[in-house]
């Protein structure tokens, strides 16, 4: 974190950090050497602005002078690139090599870890930070070592090509698994509307024949009622004439 003090807004907090790492680098031990690896990781993970993390890692690299200490930090920067969740941050690594002195075993040694960045060469930054290393070590590379280097080269430029050639064709293929995605969704929703629909008409008609019966049932009803009714009402004028008559009889007797 102390390191993001060296892109800090005040110029007086930006000064502080600059010394600060001034007198680390004094330290027989040189602790800057030390914490490189961890400090390039942390930033590139924080999400740093691309030129905030090459200002500090800039001045922080510009530190490590002796070829020992560049040999195995050239070493260990490679090893990180398994270990990065994104091309940014494989880019961030590329770029800090980029940064170092590289001398013949660095080269050598980047030529044998090759299959540990050779993914990320598809990317421009990626590349172009090897590309780097490449054109700087030409200018003072031996007649033996410019072999190891044409053929470092070469692989670089071949898995650049054919890298991005496969990031493409990659892309291509996962906007159409999301395109296919998204049909196989609107199909299913259509399926499922269609069956709502079909199923709201299903109950409409069992309502529709619920409430017809319902209705035959009750027109049976009332005719079973009037039928009483009318039953009842002759029995009553049948009595009612049974009584008239025998009051009639007694009246003459």
């Amino acid at each position: 974190e102390i390191a993001l003090f060296l892109q800090d807004k005040e110029a007086r907090i930006r000064d502080m950090a600059r010394l600060l790492f001034f007198e680390l680098s004094k330290r027989s031990n040189n602790p800057i050497y030390n914490l490189l690896p961890d400090i390039v990781s942390q930033l590139s993970q924080m999400g740093v602005l691309k030129d905030d993390f090459r200002n500090i890692m800039s001045f922080l690299l510009g530190f490590i002078k002796k070829e020992r200490q560049i040999e195995m930090l050239v070493e260990k920067l490679c090893h990180r690139f398994p270990k990065c969740k994104s091309i940014s941050q494989k880019a961030d690594l590329a770029f800090c090599i980029s940064q170092l002195k590289a001398n013949e075993k660095c080269i050598k040694s980047l030529s044998e870890f090759f299959k540990l960045y050779k993914d990320a060469l598809f990317d421009e930054d990626v590349f172009k930070s090897f590309a780097t290393i490449v054109s700087r070590a030409k200018k003072f590379a031996k007649p033996e070592m410019k072999e190891c280097l044409d053929e470092w080269e070469a692989k670089l430029r071949e898995h650049s090509a054919a890298g991005l050639e496969n990031h493409l064709a990659g892309n291509k293929a996962e906007k159409a698994k999301r395109r296919a995605a998204k049909r196989a969704a609107r199909n299913a929703s259509r399926k499922t509307q269609k069956k709502k629909v079909d199923y709201e008409g299903e109950t409409d008609e069992e309502e529709s024949v619920n409430l017809s019966s319902d209705n035959e049932e009750d027109k049976e009803n009332m005719s079973e009622n009037n039928s009483m009714q009318e039953n009842a009402t002759k029995t009553v004028r049948k009595s009612a004439r049974g009584r008239s008559r025998r009051t009639r009889g007694n009246i003459l007797a």
